[in-house]
């Protein structure tokens, strides 16, 4: 679309979080002057945020990484040198053949966050070829997760979108107001044309001020309870949808047995909820058609009853006839105009005697190797014979990496590449991974990033990788089910100094390490395998001219996909679960050796399992929520968005700052059993007095980089104070707890 000679406007997708909306950037000379939200976009209609239109600072930044770089002094003291890309590869290479022949394949492991664009692909076929299994991701409790679960109960995931005609939506622990701002106006649309709104969470966010019709401030980790207790309504009042129940659901009568063990009462003790608004809510979502829920991750982060509370969610949907229906919550698997998955990460190289020793895959079975090889049993043939796969999956529990690294438990770890990724700010206790960090058993430490994070201050080599202006971005919901749809955004522009890739990174380490035959020549060509089928139906060349042409490609929604013909057996299609319906009592679960049917732990560290330390840590704390115009640990250097979001704050009630001493925009000591961090006081009525939640993220590129300062990263971070020890874990998954948790807090001004 050019304007005139010098001037064009390329089509980008933005990935400043994990919406990926569309933006048009106007580039000048060759600099990209403006960005601004795509007209008709599917995702985003026109409009990005703040942190979108940022990534004209993000891409000219001058604290952007622009060359690789080795570390020469201790690790932290941040002293460099710069070397070629082919050198620093061919160094990192030979380390990791030396580690691989002395110690095997496992001893070299991964992690990654947000990826930054696609890293996670890329990274996890990496270590297939290489032969290790122990690659990690925080989509152990983010998103992800989630998405697991939902592929053992019924094969595929469920949207997290509201779509007409629906009549009631219930958004369950997640604030799209904040996390989603890009798709909330659709709620907006919706709340004016009649849906009615359930809002469960601990504190009044900005979504129930806006859409809530009911809001149920529950204790915080006790969603599990209040789903079980809907479920004991619905079932009890025969709201629930008989015929699809007894044509399509496995395992009914024990879990109507099983949520009789929690009725209204009972569930209204435990969730401190008022048993008639547990009832009311219960009866209007089961009686509304169609309805769906919404689902966010703080579901994904309360630890011993993260699945529980999926699973439950799962149920909700299927027993009272909202699944897989226009306007209640439609299944959604992989993009089937695509190669991905298994052979997109060359999965079949990974022998079957390296994933029998992927860490953590003896305790947390459903997000490991044992648990995704069931899943992939019944996702292959329906599936289009790719079956359900993603580059986070089947990843190995996260704390078990610093576990192999700090202890040698089962083996040593002696290698470690972090893809995209600052665990010492994403990932829970900070404390003990500095220490993995630091440690002389970790031979080899390499960061591919954008930014020189404390993480990367720790590191051995760093690498610097390109924004989504810099190279094309595909999406292609090709993971654990969350939409049949591809999408491609242009290069904006050419890399700028020296930065590549993250595909380019690990393919570089592949080329070194044999691996040629694994890799396209570019990531061009990469995407146009991916896109293959897609592009031969629309008679294109290649996705770049798919990315300027079509630009976006979703087939039809199929409803009740579950009754369509098998062409193959002329029978209905049914669900991609071992028993062919959604398994309301899971035979996944059961034969990886967990409760096959949803239920409610108290969390490990609350007033009610420890009333004595309550006496000491009085306060119940949440972390983790979302807040514009971050992402995560991301864009603190931008200078535009710190103007917006200064200082890290913690929510507390103005009654409880009060008693306290604590007045507005104070300085505050929030204190754990783990540690003690300062945050800014935000008083706020929406939260209970009891409450204090905390944002995560935090760090401060503007301090002093070396250790053991390392950018301020121990103090506001909130993961300083949170665990990661087995007992506040998911069995199943895994999954790690970021609340609730008991503290305690106190103005800094005492103690200074």
């Amino acid at each position: 679309m050019p304007k005139n000679e010098n001037t064009e406007v390329k089509r980008a997708i933005c990935f400043g979080c994990w919406l990926q909306a569309g933006v048009l950037a106007t580039v000048k000379d060759g600099k990209v002057v403006k960005l601004q939200g795509e007209p008709g976009h599917p995702v985003n209609q026109g409009w990005i945020c703040e942190r979108s239109k940022a990534f004209i600072e993000h891409l000219y930044h001058e604290d952007r990484l622009n060359y690789p770089l080795k570390r020469i002094g201790e690790r932290g003291a941040g002293k460099w040198q710069r070397l070629s890309w082919d050198d620093a590869l061919s160094e990192v290479a030979e380390k990791l053949d030396r580690i691989k022949t002395q110690s095997g394949a496992e001893a070299i492991a991964s992690i990654g966050g947000t990826g930054r664009g696609f890293s996670e692909l890329f990274k996890v076929r990496f270590m297939n070829l290489f032969g290790s299994p122990n690659h990690a991701n925080a989509g152990q409790w983010c998103s992800v997760v989630s998405r697991q679960i939902h592929a053992a109960i019924y094969g595929a995931g469920a949207s997290r979108a509201v779509k007409e005609p629906c009549k009631c939506a219930v958004i369950w622990g997640g604030n799209p107001a904040e996390s989603f701002a890009c798709i909330f106006p659709q709620h907006i649309k919706a709340k004016r044309k009649g849906t009615q709104y359930i809002v469960i969470d601990p504190k009044y966010s900005e979504t129930a001020g806006r859409l809530a019709d009911h809001w149920l401030r529950l204790r915080p980790g006790t969603d599990a309870a209040l789903a079980l207790g809907w479920l004991n309504v619905i079932i009890a009042e025969e709201l629930y949808d008989q015929d699809f129940v007894e044509k399509w659901c496995h395992g009914f009568e024990a879990l109507k047995e099983r949520v009789k063990q929690y009725p209204p009462r009972k569930v209204a003790e435990i969730t401190w909820l008022p048993e008639q608004d547990i009832v009311r809510t219960a009866r209007l979502y089961a009686t509304s058609k169609p309805a769906a829920i919404i689902w966010g991750v703080k579901s994904d982060m309360q630890g011993r009853n993260v699945t529980g509370i999926t699973q439950a969610k799962c149920i909700l949907r299927a027993i009272t006839g909202n699944l897989d229906v226009v306007g209640g919550d439609m299944l959604s698997g992989p993009c089937e105009k695509a190669n991905y998955g298994a052979m997109l990460e060359h999965m079949d190289q990974l022998s079957p005697e390296q994933r029998k020793k992927q860490l953590g895959a003896d305790r947390h079975k459903l997000w490991c190797y044992p648990g995704y090889e069931m899943i992939a049993e019944s996702a292959r043939p329906y599936w289009y014979g790719k079956g359900l796969s993603a580059g986070f999956l089947p990843g190995c529990h996260e704390p078990a990496v610093w576990d192999a690294i700090l202890e040698g438990k089962p083996y040593q770890v002696s290698g470690l590449i972090s893809g995209a990724c600052n665990p010492l700010v994403a990932y829970p206790n900070t404390k003990r991974i500095y220490k993995a960090l630091k440690s002389s058993r970790l031979e080899l430490s390499v960061v591919a990033e954008q930014w020189m994070t404390p993480s990367a201050m720790l590191a051995d080599y760093v690498f610097p990788i390109t924004n989504w202006l810099e190279h094309p971005q595909l999406y292609t919901q090709t993971f654990q089910g969350s939409g049949n749809a591809a999408a491609i955004g242009e290069q904006v522009v050419q890399p700028l100094h020296e930065r590549k890739s993250d595909f380019e990174f690990y393919r570089g380490l592949g080329l070194k390490l044999g691996q040629e035959k694994y890799w396209h020549d570019s990531l061009d060509k990469e995407w146009d395998w991916c896109l293959q089928p897609l592009l031969q139906e629309l008679n294109l060349d290649s996705a770049r001219e798919f990315a300027t042409k079509q630009r976006w490609w979703s087939p039809p929604a199929v409803e009740k996909r579950y009754e369509t013909i098998d062409p193959k057996t002329g029978n209905p299609r049914g669900f991609a679960t071992p028993t062919g319906k959604v398994e309301l009592y899971s035979t996944i679960l059961e034969k990886l050796g967990y409760d096959p049917l949803p239920g409610y732990q108290e969390p490990p560290e609350t007033p009610i399992s420890q009333p004595e330390l309550a006496k000491k840590y009085p306060f119940i704390l949440i972390t983790g929520a979302r807040f514009r115009p971050m992402h995560h640990s991301e864009h603190r250097q931008i200078r535009s968005l710190r103007k917006l979001y200064p200082f890290p704050t913690a929510e507390i009630n103005p009654e409880t700052a009060h008693r306290l001493g604590i007045g507005e925009g104070d300085w505050m000591v929030i204190e754990t059993l783990r540690g003690k961090i300062k945050q800014k006081a935000k008083l706020t009525s929406r939260i209970l007095p009891r409450m204090v939640e905390s944002q995560h993220g935090w760090w401060f590129p503007e301090e002093i980089g070396e250790d053991p300062i390392l950018f301020g990263v121990f103090e506001s971070n909130v993961n300083v104070l949170t665990p990661d020890s087995e007992e506040f874990c998911d069995p199943a998954t895994g999954a790690v707890t970021f609340g609730p948790l008991l503290c305690r807090i106190y103005p800094l001004k005492k103690y200074v």
